[in-house]
């Protein structure tokens, strides 16, 4: 073939065909996927895939309208920088067989503060979708919140923020896991005035507050046990565990106003002259969130928390710290092989910070080891439980195998380009 045939040639052919575009960028230039992430498999064992989007630069004041939904086909360009007043456009996009792309996320990162160092971190494990938004300068802050991707659920929430420079910083957050119901706040130790001493950082478990079965509320409680809803103490204000099977505490609220508490001890004492020396459960209740104290100087009048003492063995109660006037209403249960004791507790409402202890006395004649809810210290009501409700969209406990669990509540529905996690 002459020179003249094979030009001829090519032309006829054309030029190599060029890559072809993936649908979630077919017209929407400047677009392209820069990363497939292997998501696990959903319930069926079928392929879960995830991808990442990047769309160009957005203006920074008009991109509002779109971050939580799927960017619009205009208003974007390659180039571009953040001292030009613009933010970096980002989508991930779940990507499931036989159901149609949904998106995950839509950002768009302006540095988020004025340090522009902002960052959104994501990270695709087995099932599950984790994106850590941060920002801020001197005082940086964070949000973290992770998926499941089937059936689609916000499974793990976090917010942290630090104050200061290097060894002169101080972190402050919380943390929940709905599927475990475990959280907790972190409060930094705070800049008290002169003359107040502090209680310096502060780690205040969630107590969780959560819907149960009518069944379960009104006599269930009896026969079943608190399982993986209840939660279990681990703070000894005094001694320590020796043996696991020695003493055990768990409590979970179960309505505004009433209280599950199963104690576990391999001896009993009781009841006597001095219920201090019984085995005895101890309720603190205090008007207001532990996290919105400060841990500054004493508490005020209207602070104050009140405490009451709940004999185990025969469930007579005991007003104590604060001489308060309520009564709570006790219902027991004795567990089987005599255990322990499962002890249903009517509260006086309103307030806003729990916490529980057990008081052991294997000896009858002190109080040997004390296993609480939260690190309580005596008379200070910024030691106790936050109250975590769990809304029933959330989580609920229902029984199974004898003992709650927790139930998931339904999974997330969306359109699929408006994103499953939104940035408030």
């Amino acid at each position: 073939m002459n020179p003249t045939a094979t030009v001829l040639m090519l032309s006829l052919l054309g030029a190599p065909p060029a890559a072809p575009q993936d649908p979630l960028c077919a017209k929407r230039a400047p677009c392209r996927v820069v990363e497939t992430l292997d998501a696990g498999k959903d319930a069926q064992g079928r392929a879960l895939q995830v991808k990442a989007l990047e769309l160009g630069w957005a203006d920074a004041d008009t991109s509002a309208e779109f971050v939580g939904r799927k960017f619009g086909p205009s208003g974007r360009k390659e180039d571009g920088s953040r001292e030009e007043g613009l933010c970096e456009a980002r989508e991930w996009w779940l990507m499931r067989p036989s159901q149609p792309a949904q998106l995950l996320l839509s950002v768009c990162n302006d540095g988020y503060g004025s340090a522009g160092v902002g960052e959104d971190l994501v990270t695709v494990a087995d099932n599950r979708f984790t994106h850590e938004q941060s920002g801020g300068s001197r005082q940086r802050w964070s949000v973290s919140r992770t998926l499941q991707l089937s059936p689609l659920r916000l499974v793990i929430e976090g917010h942290r923020s630090t104050d200061g420079m290097d060894a002169e910083q101080k972190e402050s957050g919380d943390y929940w896991d709905a599927e475990q119901l475990r959280g907790e706040v972190v409060r930094a130790a705070p800049e008290c005035e002169a003359g107040q001493t502090s209680l310096g950082e502060r780690t205040l478990p969630f107590l969780p507050q959560v819907q149960v079965d009518k069944a379960y509320l009104e006599g269930g409680w009896k026969q079943a046990g608190l399982g993986a809803c209840g939660f279990e103490a681990g703070n000894f204000l005094l001694g320590t565990q020796d043996d696991p099977k020695d003493a055990g505490l768990k409590a979970l609220l179960v309505a505004p106003d009433t209280l599950l508490v199963e104690v576990r001890d391999n001896k009993w004492t009781g009841p006597s002259a001095k219920w201090l020396n019984d085995d005895h459960v101890e309720l603190w209740l205090a008007p207001q969130p532990p996290q919105d104290l400060t841990g500054c100087g004493k508490p005020s009048r209207e602070q104050l928390p009140s405490q009451w003492g709940i004999r185990v063995v025969d469930g007579q109660v005991f007003p104590a710290f604060g001489s308060p006037k309520q009564t709570l209403q006790v219902e027991r249960a004795e567990l089987p092989g005599k255990k322990g004791y499962r002890m249903k507790l009517k509260l006086p409402t309103p307030f806003q910070a729990i916490s529980v202890v057990y008081s052991d006395s294997d000896s009858g004649k002190k109080q040997e080891r004390m296993l609480a809810t939260s690190a309580v210290k005596f008379g200070r009501p910024e030691t106790l439980n936050p109250i975590r409700v769990v809304p029933p969209a959330e989580a609920t406990c229902a029984v199974k195998n004898g003992a709650l669990t927790v139930v998931p509540g339904p999974a997330k529905k969306t359109e699929p380009d408006v994103a499953v996690l939104r940035m408030e």
